[in-house]
């Protein structure tokens, strides 16, 4: 018998005994007093419903939890996707909101639990894994995110939801928001705010996070068991932190901890269909032991449960008396003695490697517009396929990405490389190798004469990100040994080649406090080395893109975040003795991420996006001329949500390309080049869904752009080509 199966028989007689009599007490005392707690900490769980949870072995800390303090048995959520569900809970309305889309576009004029705790001068943290400082106010870090292919991060505001009501953009709510790390100092000190808002990062909330950990899938299959194990580790060393700090046992304090969404679209408490009935565990310091409370509930009733319990007012669904009843039973102050938990060890939970070989799709032609053609590149298999970076040559051209696997006996949640060739008319799709057993991906590729190095990542059987680049020969794709620096993981962004002994290849490295730094390594024709490059930001520092113009000519950007925003974009050169960062303009309170450069004209193109809370994200370039960076004025684009992922010089003119939301919601390409002036360039968007550009490349047939497109199905690999 298992450590946690002892604990659970044991615990067995006297769940049962509470429960029952907990029962009558729930269906009697929905109008009780909610009694004031000192302290109440929120810790919000992903996409997993009351039964992918609760009972699974995988979660051992999850279930004793549940056994041992209070569950929720119908507890709910009040939407679908995950944005409204947080809105919900802090605002008791999703007023709305049906998308996981940017705060700066899903607004809300309307206070928040925040609002009213600010009015009431009553403290409280928002304690965010993956932040990298505070008041951080994109809605992603690391900030290369979306894209093609699509890249999750570790931090994202679509689970935090403070952002989304315009009452908490100012100063003072913004340095509230924190990096959890101050979370386990203010235990310590006891310096404990009374109301604590906690969120893992997407790696430890059970969601899934290519390419930082393996992605989600369906409830049950090996992957996501691995992710629930994962996130339950964290989880109970968050709640045994809680439990053991000496305030715990002094005065009443709770932790809720709850997941966003589940399976189907039940619900309550004015929010029918909701986002499924979900696990909710209350943990109290001298509370209820072993209740299990039937009482419908929803974030709405937990909202107005700290509502009441902080002496606050009512927010929208709230204010529903004769929907939403409060939590009361589970919040009870019983006089039971304060209980300081451990952390349980999580089972292994090994996942299956895809070995088989997926069928490949042809060629597809989708139209015309803008003097650009489309197609739909080859697939392998029938999930998804998407394109990212490319690079040509007189010999042809490369583009790289990945694609999920979906043969029978393949691991239907695995990401692996995709490569695809460009004989100068049509695509093939060629083998390449996956290193680890889940996941790997390519981001970049670089090319000279008929040789080619892609970059990207992959994970090894720890689950440890590990740089990955694979190089062709000329007959076929292998892995390249590279070096791997980092303790906690390594990847790459981008590939540029001066020739087939001169290549450079950038990107990010983790390491002590889970803090990123750039990381550079160069072929010199035998074998990778690390080449040592600044690292400018003191919370942060990236490189997303690199563009070799000689053996001592080589520029790389990405972005550098310090102590508080805003962030800037990094630009470091190489002058074939070492690296060295240049300055690059001021923005005022706007941050900025660089995700491509190149050379044109005689002067060097850097772009990506701008970022501020009021405007959203817009496209950003800049110039280096005279020695000096500048910023480019370049087209408006009437969308909130806009990001330029690649660039590239024909004819010594820059093309950028890129990508924009519509109002729907759906992504758009976009194209910009600069001859006379800054124009855009009407390309096609073939897909009724999301169209998104990721790269473009010059090569013997002209001009080449690829990303993905869908309609309504899976993503599949798009590219464009220039006509004439």
């Amino acid at each position: 018998m298992t450590r946690l199966s002892k604990i659970l028989a044991a615990l067995t007689p006297f769940v049962f005994l509470v429960a029952n009599a907990g029962t009558s007490a729930a269906t009697t005392s929905g109008g009780a007093t909610v009694p004031r707690y000192d302290h109440i900490f929120v810790i919000v769980e992903e996409n997993h419903g009351f039964g992918d949870v609760i009972g699974n072995p995988a979660a051992p800390n999850l279930n004793a939890l549940a056994n041992t303090f209070g569950l929720a048995t119908q507890y709910y959520g009040v939407s679908h996707p995950s944005e409204p569900n947080y809105v919900g809970l802090l605002g008791g309305s999703t007023f709305g909101i049906s998308s996981d889309d940017p705060y700066y576009i899903n607004r809300v004029d309307a206070p928040s639990l925040i609002t009213q705790l600010d009015r009431a001068g009553i403290s409280w943290k928002a304690y965010l894994q993956g932040l990298p400082h505070p008041g951080y106010q994109d809605i992603c870090y690391p900030a290369k995110c979306n894209g093609t292919p699509d890249v999750d991060p570790l931090y994202a505001s679509k689970h935090d939801a403070i952002q989304n009501f315009t009452t908490s953009l100012n100063p003072t709510d913004w340095s509230r928001q924190v990096p959890v790390g101050q979370l386990f100092g203010d235990l310590a000190s006891g310096n404990v705010p009374r109301f604590d808002y906690v969120i893992p990062d997407e790696c430890h909330d059970m969601h899934g996070d290519p390419p930082f950990c393996i992605d989600g899938g369906d409830p049950g299959d090996p992957q996501d068991q691995h992710l629930v194990g994962i996130g339950d580790a964290y989880l109970g060393n968050l709640v045994s932190h809680i439990t053991g700090a000496p305030f715990w046992s002094q005065g009443n304090n709770a932790i809720a901890i709850v997941y966003d969404e589940g399976d189907f679209n039940r619900g309550c408490c004015g929010a029918n269909p909701g986002g499924g009935r979900v696990a909710s565990i209350i943990v109290t310091s001298h509370g209820p032991r072993g209740l299990k409370d039937p009482t419908p509930y929803n974030h709405y009733s937990l909202l107005q449960t700290i509502q009441r319990s902080l002496g606050l007012g009512c927010l929208q669904h709230t204010c529903d008396t004769s929907n939403v009843t409060s939590m009361t039973p589970l919040f009870q102050v019983t006089g039971s003695a304060a209980i300081a938990t451990s952390t349980l060890p999580i089972p292994k939970m090994p996942t299956p490697t895809p070995t088989r070989p997926e069928p490949i799709g042809k060629e597809r032609f989708l139209g015309s517009s803008g003097g650009w053609s489309a197609w739909q590149g080859p697939t392998r298999g029938s999930d998804d396929n998407s394109l990212g970076g490319i690079s040509g040559s007189d010999a042809g051209a490369w583009a790289v990405g990945n694609f999920i696997p979906d043969t029978p006996t393949s691991n239907p949640d695995a990401t692996l490389t995709l490569a695809e060739r460009f004989d100068g008319s049509t695509w093939t799709p060629v083998p390449t190798p996956n290193p680890g057993p889940n996941f790997a991906t390519l981001f970049g590729v670089a090319k000279s004469g008929d040789r080619a190095w892609a970059v990207g990542v992959s994970q090894n059987a720890s689950y440890r990100d590990r740089a990955l680049i694979e190089s062709w020969d000329g007959g076929a794709w292998s892995v390249d040994r590279v070096p791997q620096p980092a303790p906690l993981g390594d990847m790459l962004w981008g590939a540029s080649a001066v020739s087939a002994n001169d290549v450079w290849a950038v990107g990010s490295r983790q390491g002590p406090g889970e803090r990123f730094s750039t990381l550079i390594e160069h072929f010199n024709g035998g074998s990778w080395s690390v080449v040592p490059s600044p690292n400018p930001g003191s919370s942060g520092n990236a490189l997303y893109a690199v563009t070799a113009i000689g053996p001592r000519d080589v520029w790389a950007v990405g972005q550098e975040l310090g102590a508080h925003g805003p962030d800037h974009g990094l630009v470091e050169h190489w002058d074939g003795d070492h690296w060295s960062a240049t300055g690059t303009p001021s923005t005022g309170d706007a941050s900025v991420m660089l995700d491509g450069v190149t050379s044109a004209g005689g002067h060097v193109w850097a772009v990506g996006n701008r970022v501020d809370a009021v405007s959203g994200s817009s496209p950003f370039g800049e110039v280096r001329r005279n020695g000096a960076w500048r910023v480019v004025a370049l087209p408006h684009v009437a969308s909130a949500f806009t990001t330029l992922w690649g660039v590239t010089s024909s004819a010594g003119s820059p093309w950028v390309v890129g990508s924009y939301q519509d109002v729907a919601g759906n992504q758009h390409t976009l194209m910009i080049r600069r001859q006379d002036q800054w124009r855009i360039v009407n390309v096609p968007n073939p897909g009724s869904g999301d169209n998104i550009l990721g790269g473009i490349s010059p090569t013997s047939a002209g001009l080449i752009s690829v990303g993905t497109f869908d309609d309504g199905g899976p993503n599949l690999p798009l590219i464009e080509r220039r006509l004439g």
